[in-house]
């Protein structure tokens, strides 16, 4: 029995201790809180269940309440990632391919277009948010372009996303944030039924008028929970990440020089940002069968908490653990998860990523973070980041 509260601590430093804690005392251990779930906090219990889909099932519990979080939170369907095999296997499928690592690279003229854009729009004031100007808007732009929503949709819903994990219930923002998101689901089906009627080039229509592998067409309310969640995975996620890794790279010039000095460790210090940075850093899973697992006794319906925050500062993984190590190789974060459930997104992600992490340094390579307006994320338990993230720099010339 352990005395942990995933969802306290309103800092990395904070969250990441209490994380620390718990490896070192009690790696497997059940809290009491929010119904009571296991909780495990090393690298080796972590992917082994993530990759053990049979034991420990991503499919929803109640039809009301998501299955990957362990505070109850109504939401719909989430597939196919609230799905387990073999009805997960018909629904993969149709991502895959859009998502493969040639259909990411296809997307890279846009990506360059709109990371380019939105610096262009700030670069001769001298002053950004890296969340609100840049981090969270350039992702949105892309993915919901490729999807097809028009463009008079993409920043609110950049925002809704960004703003209902990055302040606190009750604030304006966060208010308004999830009545943007109720918005957001009249908006999908609208699209989702004009698609099935007009197809168009774009990836909602791919997913709409695609036939499943025994011939069955697409139902809209599958098809809506798909486009729901390539929308909540490819919109915040990144701007989570790259907002860290613009801050951590104030607070560390010599970081910052390194890759002035070698632009070629641009690619390992991507993975090590999401090895220190995870923007998801819990997740749930719900146990299939009675079970002694790691030494524990898990019953079948027990609810178990995963943390890929914990996973990718545990020492037994990762020499150095508490270090951020620029080179750092071989570095299997766990950022993107592991199995058949990994992220679907992860390339075109690291895309974007490294997209406006180059950028940044290319054209405000002197920027400096407002430390005393630096605004976190009310809490780390489930989603990391920064709220706000203002800095100012050299005024530069628009490229278009």
């Amino acid at each position: 029995m352990i005395d942990f509260d995933y969802v306290k601590g309103n800092s990395q430093a904070e969250s990441d201790a209490n994380w620390k804690a718990l490896r070192e005392k009690c790696p497997i251990g059940w809290s009491p809180l929010y119904g009571g779930h296991w909780v495990l906090s090393r690298y080796a219990e972590i992917s082994a269940a993530f990759r053990d889909w049979e034991l420990f099932s991503s499919k929803r519990v109640d039809p009301e309440y998501l299955g990957l979080e362990i505070i109850p939170m109504k939401m719909p369907l989430m597939n196919p990632e609230e799905l387990d095999p073999p009805e997960w296997a018909r629904y993969r499928r149709v991502l895959s391919p859009l998502l493969s690592p040639a259909a990411a690279e296809r997307l890279r003229p846009q990506i360059e277009n709109w990371v380019g854009h939105y610096l262009d729009q700030v670069i001769e004031t001298g002053r950004i948010d890296f969340v609100y100007d840049l981090a969270s808007p350039a992702p949105g732009a892309v993915v919901l372009e490729w999807l097809g929503f028009p463009p008079e949709d993409w920043q609110r819903i950049s925002y809704a996303y960004h703003n209902v994990t990055g302040h606190s219930p009750g604030s304006g923002e966060h208010e308004q944030a999830l009545q943007d998101l109720g918005w957001l689901e009249q908006r999908i089906a609208e699209e989702v039924a004009n698609r099935r009627a007009r197809p168009r080039d774009d990836a909602i229509s791919a997913i709409v008028n695609e036939e499943l592998d025994d011939g069955e067409p697409m139902s809209s309310e599958y098809a809506e929970a798909m486009v729901r969640v390539l929308i909540a995975g490819g919109v915040d996620t990144t701007t989570s990440v790259t907002a860290s890794a613009l801050v951590h790279l104030h607070f560390h010039p010599d970081d910052r020089q390194a890759l002035f000095d070698e632009p070629s460790l641009i690619d390992p210090a991507i993975e090590e940002f999401l090895r220190c940075y995870p923007p998801a850093r819990t997740i749930a899973r719900t146990v299939t069968r009675d079970v002694t697992f790691a030494g524990c006794p898990l019953r079948k319906g027990d609810r178990v908490l995963l943390s890929e925050a914990s996973a990718g500062y545990d020492e037994r993984a990762f020499p150095a653990a508490d270090r951020f190590l620029i080179d750092r190789f071989p570095n299997r974060h766990l950022a993107f998860g592991m199995g058949i459930h990994r992220c679907p997104g992860s390339h075109l992600a690291r895309l974007e990523f490294k997209e406006m992490l180059t950028q940044v340094l290319q054209r405000m390579p002197d920027y400096r973070v407002l430390e005393e307006d630096l605004v976190t994320y009310p809490s780390w338990g489930v989603v990391g980041g920064w709220s706000r993230a203002p800095a100012v720099f050299t005024p530069g010339s628009r490229r278009n």
